[in-house]
């Protein structure tokens, strides 16, 4: 599939589709409708529609540094800044004292707009058309639709729920809809795409969303729901339901590799995640950043080029991992000597997405590894954590399917006595799981641990907040940009 995106990339841009996102501050979500002849004379043949829908998936690539990185994991502490640097974004983020100004909140928000827009045209576009594939292309935009508000609604709370096109007039006069209004969205979208969306592709369309990437999805969101700060316990059986699908076929489709590291690799795209965001390097502007956004400095034998970021992985998340654990050399490095020019560095960076030696990237911004939006481990994870919630001890199947994912890992098996000590357990497996993927400040702010989490983390690095880490900090500010768009029409999330 990513070769037929860098064709439709090519096509579209000749008639200015890729340009449709307009950066204008006049428009509160900074997206910018299509002139009725553009999309008029584009949307004229099921092969049409299908690039339209292709172009959904390319906007997706920049959102894991935009969103998963420097709002998630950068949030967490799995990442430490190194005082003394240069200010960040990241830094603010990271140390909890971001603003409306910051400017990564500005870009992460645009894209995911994005997303929600491009969506929305292939949507409004589709009607009418009769082609065997039509249920098909409006799931996999509802997919994304949903996928792209369940980041809105976790970072900043109320956002404009946009279902359509919206002309400017509209678009600047969009209210905030309630968060649990954009949860009810975010659902139907992906009951729908569950519904509609294959079970498998042929191997020129790996990496299409299927029907058990938006049960696994929908799953994580009704896991969402039932915690902080929608608290609607009643989604747990829900959750459960999705997820008892998708491991109905987990050993078929998603069997699970020897060794941890062959998760990523470039040779095993699409074989074990559920949904993965696909790249390509070679110039062709398909290409990850993620891996240079992830780390500080790279030896001339792992790429030609550098990294950005001006920290570390957290100490002790390094010290936390068990000494047999694979996922650790496979998540992160603790230093390396440069064997061209003898240069060291003991610094620990995240060097999962990071295919070491690959000769074919070309830039900082052209690493091929995929990253992954959902893997088969979190459902696993996730289904063990409902049945220690609906239970007074940890059940048998629970505490077999934690060690299921330890022993993936080569981990010892545990036994946790007590509810509490299952969810702790459950809490730092998914830690160590997942690790640069994302999902870390998430299951912190859902179970009701950011705060105690991460107060002792600011205290351990003598980050200096006269109220340490409350309950505003679990949002975001919405950016200053879109609060300056209509003046007084926003209430700025509370505390900022």
């Amino acid at each position: 599939m990513i070769m037929k995106i860098k064709n439709i990339l090519t096509c579209l841009a000749a008639i200015g589709f890729t340009g449709m996102i307009s950066s204008c501050s006049e428009e509160i979500l900074d997206i910018t409708p299509l002139t009725n002849n553009t999309a008029n004379d584009f949307y004229k043949s099921e092969d049409q529609v299908n690039q339209g829908v292709l172009a959904i998936y390319n906007s997706w690539l920049p959102v894991p540094v935009s969103s998963n990185w420097y709002l998630s994991e950068v949030r967490s502490d799995n990442t430490h800044e190194i005082e003394g640097g240069a200010q960040r974004d990241y830094k603010e983020v990271g140390t909890f004292t971001a603003s409306s100004q910051t400017a990564a909140f500005q870009t992460a928000w645009t894209q995911l707009y994005s997303v929600v827009y491009r969506s929305n045209v292939v949507l409004s576009k589709i009607e009418g058309f009769e082609f065997a594939r039509v249920s098909q292309f409006k799931a996999e935009a509802r997919f994304f639709r949903a996928l792209a508000y369940f980041d809105l609604v976790r970072y900043w709370g109320d956002v404009p729920l946009v279902d359509k096109v919206l002309s400017i007039v509209e678009a600047k006069n969009a209210l905030r809809a309630p968060s649990a209004d954009i949860y009810k969205f975010i659902v139907d979208d992906l009951i729908f795409a569950s519904e509609n969306l294959p079970t498998t592709y042929a191997v020129t369309d790996k990496g299409r969303a299927t029907k058990y990437a938006a049960k696994a999805l929908l799953g994580r969101v009704y896991l969402t729901m039932a915690g902080y700060p929608l608290k609607q316990t009643d989604k747990l059986a829900l959750a459960k339901k999705e997820l008892a699908d998708v491991m109905a076929v987990g050993t078929t489709l998603f069997p699970a590799p020897a060794l941890y590291k062959d998760l990523f690799t470039i040779a095993n795209k699409n074989k074990y995640h559920i949904f993965e965001v696909q790249y390509i390097s070679g110039g062709k502007g398909l290409g990850s950043s993620l891996p240079s956004e992830m780390a500080f400095q790279f030896p001339s034998q792992w790429s030609s080029f550098t990294g950005g970021f001006e920290g570390e992985v957290e100490p002790a998340l390094l010290a936390s991992y068990a000494r047999t654990d694979a996922r650790k050399a496979a998540t992160l490095d603790s230093g390396y000597v440069d064997t061209k020019t003898g240069a060291t560095s003991g610094r620990v960076q995240f060097t999962k997405f990071l295919e070491k030696g690959d000769a074919s990237v070309t830039s900082r911004s052209d690493y091929a590894r995929n990253f992954p939006i959902i893997r088969y481990a979190d459902v696993l994870l996730m289904y063990a954590e409902i049945l220690n919630e609906e239970a007074a001890t940890p059940p048998v199947q629970a505490v077999q399917l934690l060690n299921q994912v330890r022993t993936n890992a080569k981990v010892a098996t545990i036994t946790p006595a007590t509810k509490d000590a299952m969810r702790l357990a459950l809490e730092n497996e998914r830690r160590w799981e997942f690790a640069g993927e994302g999902l870390r400040w998430f299951d912190l702010v859902r179970t009701e641990r950011a705060i105690p989490v991460m107060n002792e983390f600011i205290k351990s690095h003598d980050i200096p907040l006269a109220n340490g880490v409350t309950k505003r900090d679990l949002l975001f500010p919405v950016p200053l940009g879109e609060m300056l768009i209509n003046p007084g029409f926003w209430k700025q999330n509370e505390g900022y």
